[in-house]
């Protein structure tokens, strides 16, 4: 069981990602995002984009894409990808994230879960400060009864993830627990699947 950053090869993760499908997650956010007759591009947000999968589906949706990932080794992935659509990356650890762009769509794909519990509440902040009325936000979380619980990341508990969600309009709010396997082995899974839009 990884126990902590050092443990988790964020690298070779991304790297084996290539040529998967988009994940779910994204295509029901595009559904879930209102389109007006603005002449601005929506804006959208992908936080631990990885190599950009995700990242291309909204930017190929019509979205500008803020791609945010902490790994340095899909820096020309990200550029290249940028030369083609309109996707921004940079590279950065979410927990020192600061601000974030205003947006229509805030998409974070198991990517929070990797944030340490003491950065975790100030980053949520962040993201819902820089969501736009209307706007959706469709994230992934961790719960509580997750093998990974009490390594250096956030695993929460249904009140928290509720509580998290105060204020937002729910669309959707999975929580699943299942056996199967992760890129570090086999894993008992205990998962939130968010689908929420800013009133």
């Amino acid at each position: 069981m990884q126990t902590g950053a050092a443990d988790r090869d964020f690298s070779g993760y991304n790297s084996a990602q290539q040529g998967r499908a988009v994940r779910s997650l994204a295509i029901a956010a595009v559904d879930a995002a209102s389109r007006d007759e603005s002449p601005v591009p929506p804006v959208a947000v992908d936080l631990g984009c990885g190599r950009g999968i995700e990242s291309r589906y909204l930017a190929e949706h019509g979205f500008t894409v803020h791609a945010i990932d902490v790994d340095p080794s899909m820096r020309p992935v990200l550029a290249a990808l940028g030369a083609e659509l309109p996707v921004l990356p940079a590279i950065t650890d979410l927990s020192t994230v600061s601000s974030l762009p205003d947006c229509d769509l805030l998409l974070a794909c198991a990517a929070l879960p990797f944030v340490p519990r003491r950065a975790f509440d100030a980053l949520w902040d962040i993201m819902l400060a820089a969501l736009r009325p209307g706007g959706i936000l469709a994230v992934d979380l961790f719960g509580d009864r997750d093998d990974w619980a009490g390594t250096d990341g956030t695993y929460l508990a249904r009140p928290e993830v509720e509580a998290a969600l105060e204020g937002l309009e729910v669309l959707e709010l999975e929580e699943r627990e299942r056996d199967g396997a992760s890129f570090g082995g086999p894993k008992h899974w205990h998962t939130y699947r968010v689908l929420a839009r800013r009133r």
